[in-house]
This record gives structure tokens, sequence and C-alpha cells, in this order.
């Protein structure tokens, strides 16, 4: 099996931090480069509080997801992986998707919360809904497990 490219999303969390680790040993397994993905999305927020953001506000939080970005690219570089990284304004797994078509991730590595059962119906699962909508595998890595999907 070959898996030339592996993307992997990242909201910082710890969860993101934990399916990093395992894109990197699957990077390295499979002599695979590794683009990192970071989408954020305002529009959610400028809905939910009727707050329009300024622009500086908006490059703010884009400088400031750039630098956290330039910090996991130096530690899979550190690896000798080879890495890109890629900002997205949008909605996160429709974002996700996207990129995975555009470069053509054969792989997708993430971390997933495991919200309960009634934050789950209300608000599904960034993880969840890039597994439907994927055209590549995806694999899930919960904070105490890993799990393969799809």
């Amino acid at each position: 099996m070959k898996i030339e490219t592996i993307l992997v999303p990242t909201d910082f969390s710890k969860q993101a931090e934990k399916a990093f680790a395992v894109a990197i040993d699957f990077a390295k397994a499979f002599g695979s480069r590794i683009e990192l993905v970071h989408v954020y999305d305002f529009g959610t927020w400028v809905t939910a509080y009727e707050v329009t953001f300024a622009d500086e506000v908006a490059s703010q939080v884009r400088a400031a997801a750039s630098q956290r970005l330039d910090g996991w690219i130096d530690r899979v570089k550190q690896q000798g992986i080879e890495v890109s990284a890629q900002l997205m304004l949008g909605t996160p797994s429709r974002a996700i998707v996207q990129r995975a078509e555009e470069i053509k991730a054969g792989l997708i590595v993430m971390g997933t919360r495991g919200l309960g059962a009634v934050k789950h119906v209300l608000l599904g699962s960034v993880a969840e809904r890039t597994i439907r909508a994927a055209r590549c595998p995806v694999l899930t890595v919960a904070t105490d497990a890993v799990t393969e999907t799809q």
C-alpha cells in the first residue's frame, strides 16, 4: 500500500496533537509526506453573536494559527518528513475534504473529541462529517484509543 500524502487537520487540541503523532508514525512507515491544515470559521461566530469581525481581528487570528502551524511544521521536519501546511477559512469538514481532494491525499488522520450523545445529536462532529464526505480513508484518533474508520 502506498500513501503519498497524509492530510492532518488540526485545531491544536490535545486530540489533534495525538492524531499528529500517529500521522508522523504513519508517514515514517509509508514514506509519506504530511500536509497540515487548520480551518477557521468566523461565519458561525458572526451569526451566533451578530458580531462583525474587523479585518484586523481576522488577520490576528490567521497570524496566531500560522505561528502555531509553523511549530508543527518544524516538528515534522525534525523527523525528516516532507511537510506543507494550509490555513483555510470555511466550514471545517468541508474545507478538510476539499483540501484532501486538491492534494489527492491517500489518508486523513484526525483527532476526535468523542462528544456526549446530546452534544453529538445537536452539534454533530467534524470528524464524522469528514468521514462521510471524504473519498479517501479517514483514521480518527481518540484521546484514549485509536479507531480506524472507513
